[in-house]
């Protein structure tokens, strides 16, 4: 397989916007592996890292947090073996139609049934959702809340949870995402817009003994979901879908013992990478990909199409990721 001289990347330009962009294509060096990148999905965290004009991964200069694609080019003294033609799993840098990354920054895809397109959203929420469950089991919390529950990662943590014993009461907008979150699993599904949510989350909340929450909206929902909770309840911020703000907050509520908090998903990768154990996650992810970490596909789009693509991800809402075919 001949390679080009050059390939394209979605680059931000002076004001934060992405655009496309040409750069000249590199061989692979010592410990390096060359992967034509394939998909990758269109996430509301890489458009921050775009605006920013600072990618994910300083030793990178490309933007996109996932993807999947095929190796075509290997350097020498690899750490972690690599041949051509296999097929794997990319993190930083895969709004790119090739990436230049070290051997131990990507991985096998396990399952050979498994189609690129639909492994490419391998990384982003299935770690949230490991990093959330993990910390529902060291705080021994048989059932918490979640909001934003439609999301792709919100149906992929009603199934995880579900795998772990945890039971959901799922937060939603939408009344047609009663029914749906019901047949995903999830064991109690709530509408914040009902006239009679909150008294019915406090009521759940007792049932189950409920004392933490993780909340990607955030906005007036904050202090909503922080009553809800017994006290001594945690409320964790995963997410900033309704703005920047936690408003109305209670300092009554913090004086029966309920903290708030925040969770950022890189910061359960570096624990793993700290005890060198990053294949370990890796594998307990992937290995769910095609059940409880599968990626509902909305649509694909060509990368000369992106713009096209980022219009389309802003006209829906909860129904399945977007996604750029590279090459």
């Amino acid at each position: 397989m001949s390679l080009p001289q050059t390939y394209k990347a979605i680059q931000p330009d002076q004001n934060g916007d992405p655009i496309i962009k040409e750069f000249p294509l590199q061989e692979p060096s010592i410990n390096q592996v060359l992967v034509r990148v394939e998909y990758t999905p269109l996430n509301i965290w890489d458009f921050k890292f775009v605006k920013r004009g600072t990618p994910f991964h300083t030793e990178n200069p490309h933007y996109g947090t996932e993807g999947a694609g095929t190796v075509v080019a290997v350097g020498k003294d690899l750490k972690r073996s690599f041949k051509v033609g296999d097929r794997v799993l990319v993190r930083a840098g895969a709004w790119s139609q090739y990436l230049l990354a070290k051997s131990e920054d990507i991985f096998p895809l396990l399952q050979n049934d498994l189609s690129l397109e639909d492994a490419c959203a391998h990384w982003v929420n299935p770690l949230t959702v490991h990093y959330m469950a993990s910390i529902a089991e060291k705080g021994d919390h048989k059932a918490v809340i979640l909001t934003a529950a439609a999301s792709e990662l919100g149906r992929m943590a009603i199934q995880y949870f579900k795998l772990k014993g945890i039971k959901i009461i799922a937060v939603i907008r939408r009344q047609e995402q009663i029914e749906e979150l019901k047949k995903e699993g999830a064991d109690h599904v709530l509408n914040l817009k009902d006239a009679d949510f909150e008294d019915k989350l406090k009521e759940l909340a007792e049932k189950e003994n409920v004392t933490l929450a993780f909340d990607a909206i955030g906005g007036d929902l904050a202090n909503v979901v922080l009553t809800g909770l017994l006290p001594g309840g945690k409320y964790i911020v995963y997410a900033s879908l309704g703005g920047p703000t936690l408003n109305n907050i209670s300092i009554m509520e913090l004086f029966k013992g309920k903290t708030i908090s925040h969770i950022n998903a890189s910061n359960h990768q570096n624990e793993y990478a700290a005890k060198n154990e990053l294949d370990v996650l890796a594998k307990e992810l992937h290995e769910l990909l095609p059940t409880a970490f599968r990626t509902r596909i909305n649509k694909v789009f060509k990368l000369e199409d992106f713009n096209e693509a980022l219009a389309y991800k802003d006209s829906i809402s909860s129904q399945g990721k977007v996604v750029l075919k590279l090459n």
